[in-house]
């Protein structure tokens, strides 16, 4: 049986209804009108709730998958990483960009989001860097990634050597919206994530956990995670 409530959608801002199709409320807890799904709703709740006149600044969103930021921002641009294509160029219109070595220039975005990106980076303590530095004075980034709850600290799981791809665990792959829609998990985060972050970018991180089934807001793996660019970083 399907179970359905009413609530606000922060996705579509409308009054909505969220129906849930199977246990796993993280990808099948949907909203009607936008299909959106509870780590989309919880971020675009953060950002609606604590970034002042978020859809104002200079937003940048890297491999986004839907529209929702886009749909509101101003000032949005977006990339993603391909293949055999230099880094800085165009791909059928579309920007390609590594987060490990970002073209950017130097305090150039006051928003830089990211959502289910960092699990599939190999050296995620570069782009943190990488991002703190494109970013302004002040900035931040808002990103998802799954952490795992009991997992106490974080490791990698296949590294890039000359010859290809080092697997240090059994390989894992998520969906993506580019190449081969497969997208290998090169790093399982646990209790020290914030940690990391911090002695990676020397910025700070706020994690937001949330359950409120009134704006769609429930299931596992849905923490937003807010970093913020310190006035002396760069």
């Amino acid at each position: 049986m399907l179970i359905q409530n009413k609530g606000y959608c922060h996705c579509c801002r409308t009054e909505v209804t969220f129906q849930i199709n199977n246990d796993w409320l993280r990808d099948h807890y949907i909203c009607l009108k936008c299909f959106s799904i509870p780590r989309q709703r919880h971020i675009q709740y953060i950002l609606d709730t604590y970034v002042t006149n978020w859809e104002k600044l200079h937003t940048h969103e890297s491999s986004p998958t839907n529209d929702f930021i886009s749909r509101y921002s101003h000032s949005y641009s977006y990339s993603h990483y391909f293949d055999q294509i230099p880094l800085g160029a165009t791909n059928n219109g579309v920007r390609c960009e590594n987060l490990e070595a970002l073209t950017f220039k130097n305090n150039t975005f006051d928003l830089f989001i990211t959502q289910d990106v960092f699990e599939h980076i190999f050296n995620p303590q570069k782009a943190f860097q990488e991002i703190i530095r494109v970013l302004k004075s002040e900035g931040v980034h808002i990103f998802t990634t799954p952490k795992h709850k009991g997992l106490s600290k974080s490791y990698c799981r296949a590294v890039l050597v000359e010859s290809g791809i080092e697997y240090l665990h059994p390989s894992i792959y998520h969906g993506s919206p580019i190449g081969d829609g497969r997208s290998l998990v090169t790093w399982d985060y646990g209790d020290d994530f914030e940690e990391l972050i911090f002695n990676w970018s020397h910025a700070l991180t706020i994690t937001y956990v949330m359950k409120d089934r009134s704006k769609g807001i429930d299931g596992e793996y849905i923490e937003v995670f807010v970093t913020k660019k310190l006035r002396a970083s760069y």
